[in-house]
């Protein structure tokens, strides 16, 4: 009895079916897993950005308040001036300007307001309360609590509680406190600005936002069943991620995004913790969809894959047979020959070859253009480099307008390195950068030479006046104070400027706006010369 036997194209065409089929599902499950990992992870940090974003506008309103009394302060009519009637007209003016000081109140060195908006409170000591006991050694900002004494004074619409942040700084004249000045700021400035973060925020289903204070972990503004309760450690300790998938006490997850108050400037915050919540089903709904067409799209790509595998294997073995047929046929025929096919093998190599040439050619290619971006590209402040700049003035060469060359150098920056280290230099040098780029005029490129020299060329028709104009504003504006790691900097600027000529290389041109940059630091730096 003859034994059966398998033909090697079916056994070679169901095991490269099966491979096909094998493999495809396996990375469908892998890429299935990363994809979905990857864009919970970005729900996640787009939660933990919108926090942040909500910290930075509570922190820098804050500031501005707080700075605004500072400020009032300092005026005379508030230091020296003994007329109540003036003084309390001068607070009220601040109230009008901005409602959400509640009350503003001017107290002597023993805490009794002399004057203060609507004459609320005039005449009455509040020396036991922390808006002046913490500001009669320097400014004080607590957090916010509720109102005391003002409850019953103030209009209240809503008839919700009235809270406040206290914002006080001390008079002195001559060394000796003379007085406090106080104002009570409502905290419903906060509840605005988290209405606008929602309205920007309302095509994201579910989200909630929270305020919790340091100390308590009490909610000072969120939904109406959280306000004034604590929240617990787990929730509110920040994590490295800046989001985390937590339980909550009512027994649903949630994806929550956070981040910790840090403060604007001057200001060091009051250590708020921002939350914003979001549902996990919901957050993670879109993930979950996708996990499910990756499988399901996975899941036909094996089918069709393996499919495909099953014919490429009769292909691949389809040279093979006719061999085969040939050496049954010799039996009987012995002119027959057994046919050469060296081409599989060929085309085999070929294609392995032109795999790894396509490959190499695009790492290739890739390498290229990031060493040629890099290579254009000053990488400390962005703006072009000397390459970058050749290359913009060849794009340009056919135009026939003419090209207007501002050789820019910075006053004063060699003291600044010398001083404060490179590093802080490296700072300032980015925001020169940064204040030369909003000054940037329509067909025009900026580029940093090197060290403290730039190069604006304007590529228009500009008037005499009006690059004058235009160089004295780069002047004042780079001359501006800059505040980097808490120090205020100054420097000054020297232009140099030259209009390129017929015929006129730009090295040339170049040259001779260097001479004029030369002729403004000998004049007294801090201006710029035009080279005739």
């Amino acid at each position: 009895m003859q034994k059966l036997s398998i033909r090697f194209d079916v056994l070679l065409a169901t095991l490269i079916a099966l491979l096909f089929f094998t493999v495809t599902l396996c990375l469908t499950f892998f890429i299935s897993d990363r994809a979905t990992d990857r864009l919970k992870e970005e729900v996640g940090m787009t939660l933990s950005a919108t926090a942040y974003q909500l910290s930075d506008k509570l922190d820098h309103y804050m500031w501005s308040r707080a700075a605004e009394v500072n400020l009032l302060a300092t005026l005379p009519t508030l230091k020296n001036s003994a007329d109540v009637p003036v003084t309390r007209t001068t607070l009220e003016q601040l109230q009008q300007q901005i409602p959400d000081f509640s009350w503003i109140g001017l107290l002597d060195a023993n805490g009794t307001v002399r004057a203060s908006t609507d004459q609320i409170l005039e005449g009455q000591s509040i020396q036991s309360r922390p808006v002046f006991q913490e500001a009669t050694e320097r400014p004080f900002i607590g957090d916010v609590h509720d109102a005391v004494l003002l409850a019953k004074l103030l209009p209240n619409p809503s008839n919700e509680p009235l809270q406040f942040v206290d914002i006080s700084t001390p008079l002195f004249t001559d060394g000796r406190l003379t007085g406090v000045l106080a104002a009570h700021l409502s905290f419903a400035w906060a509840k605005e600005i988290e209405q606008s973060f929602k309205s920007s925020t309302k095509q994201i289903e579910g989200l909630e936002f929270f305020i919790v204070s340091e100390n308590q972990r009490t909610v000072l503004l969120g939904p109406n069943e959280w306000r004034g309760k604590a929240l617990p450690q787990n929730l509110v300790a920040p994590v490295e991620s800046g989001y985390h998938v937590s339980e909550w006490s009512d027994g649903n997850v949630y994806l929550t995004g956070s981040t910790k108050s840090q403060g604007y400037k001057n200001y060091d915050g009051l250590g708020w913790t921002i939350l914003v919540r979001q549902p996990s089903q919901i957050a993670f709904n879109d993930a979950i969809l996708l996990k499910k067409f990756i499988f399901f799209a996975g899941l036909i790509a094996s089918i069709v894959t393996a499919t495909i595998g099953w014919f490429i294997a009769q292909l691949i073995t389809k040279p093979l047979k006719k061999i085969t047929l040939a050496a049954e046929q010799m039996q009987h025929d012995h002119s027959i020959s057994i046919p050469s096919h060296k081409g599989i093998r060929e085309i085999t190599v070929l294609s392995v070859a032109l795999r790894q040439l396509i490959a190499q050619l695009s790492d290739t290619e890739q390498q290229r253009t990031t060493y040629e971006t890099l290579a254009l590209i000053d990488p400390l402040t962005g703006l072009p480099n000397r390459n970058g700049l050749s290359n913009y003035l060849h794009a340009i060469s056919l135009n026939e307008t003419p090209e207007i060359y501002l050789y820019i150098d910075l006053d004063g920056f060699k003291a600044i390195n010398d001083r404060f280290g490179h590093q802080t230099g490296d700072v300032l040098l980015t925001e020169v950068a940064e204040r030369l780029s909003q000054m940037r005029r329509p067909n025009s490129m900026i580029a940093r030479l090197g060290g403290d020299e730039f190069l604006i060329v304007l590529n228009d028709v500009v008037s005499f006046d009006l690059l004058d104009q235009y160089g004295t504003e780069i002047i004042a504006y780079l001359s501006d104070s800059y505040v980097i790691d808490q120090s205020t900097l100054q420097i000054g600027v020297s232009i140099g400027i030259a209009t390129r000529r017929l015929n006129e290389s730009v090295e040339q041109v170049i040259h001779r706006a260097d001479i004029a940059l030369y002729d403004s630091k000998k004049l007294g730096k801090g201006r710029l010369t035009f080279h005739r």
